[in-house]
């Protein structure tokens, strides 16, 4: 499967916002949870800060600056992309839906946030210059959010 810069920088955006719906999901069914709710309510805030950076990258994107050709790489790119946790539309408000605990709900974040890692990590492999270094800032802080999230499991 080959993926424009375009594309990528859309499949980000989209795993960004569905991260975001699962925060702020999750932190509704959990406001008496205290420092989860608070932590849930951060990262859903964090989620679009990544928005708008993602949007700033496509705005400038050059079309070669993200090309994944059909290679053993790009298959899993392509992998990353569409089994990620929040890869499809409306998956956050989905996974929010199944929430009953905080424990629920943290466990789904980590995943979310390590499966962010992973899928982000490639995509730098992939970038030029100045879009490697945004995307070198979202996955230092995506490792942060993944670290918060573990000091409360």
């Amino acid at each position: 499967m080959y993926y424009s810069g375009q594309e990528i920088v859309e499949i980000a955006v989209r795993i960004e916002e569905n991260g975001n719906a699962f925060y702020n999901a999750a932190a509704e069914k959990l406001k008496q949870s205290g420092d989860i709710y608070s932590l849930l309510v951060e990262l859903a805030e964090k989620e679009l800060q990544h928005i708008a950076i993602f949007q700033k990258l496509l705005a400038s994107y050059e079309p070669e600056d993200y090309e994944i050709a059909a290679d053993d790489a790009s298959a899993y790119v392509s992998h990353l992309a569409e089994s990620h946790i929040f890869g499809k539309p409306e998956a956050g408000v989905h996974l929010a839906q199944t929430v009953s605990t905080a424990k629920d709900a943290l466990e789904i974040a980590l995943k979310f946030e390590n499966d962010s890692i992973d899928f982000y990590v490639e995509l730098e492999k992939r970038a030029k210059s100045d879009s490697r270094r945004l995307i070198r800032q979202i996955i230092e802080e995506e490792k942060e959010h993944a670290e918060e999230i573990r000091h409360f499991l």
